[in-house]
């Protein structure tokens, strides 16, 4: 087993995730990436890292990052919790989806 670290960056297919991915891959990092769009695996193929297509709401999605990890690193040392926004507006304008969804994102995909 490599001493190098590994992390797994979730939303890392574009804009904030994608540059933490690529910061992490010049410090040496072995990489997990997720984003929904898939955009992830082809930065994965890019940084020689392991790309996933899926959602920080889906416990599914999340299981099967941190066992293709495992499995191809046998470790982890960092996960990074990019996400995007929950939904945004005034405050008393907003739904209980909207709440639901922000839970979702922000809180209980990281328990």
């Amino acid at each position: 087993m490599s001493d190098n670290r590994v992390a797994i960056v979730t939303a890392a297919g574009k804009g904030m995730g994608e540059a933490i991915a690529r910061e992490l891959a010049r410090a040496d990092y072995r990489l997990s990436l997720m984003s929904v769009s898939g955009a992830a695996e082809t930065l994965a193929d890019e940084l020689g890292a392991v790309g996933v297509t899926g959602s920080v709401t889906e416990p599914d999605d999340l299981e099967r990052l941190v066992k293709v990890t495992l499995k191809q690193y046998g470790r982890l040392d960092a996960i990074v919790n990019n996400t995007g926004h929950p939904p945004k507006g005034p405050l008393l304008d907003l739904t209980d989806s909207d709440w639901r969804t922000g839970l979702d994102l922000l809180l209980l995909s990281v328990i």
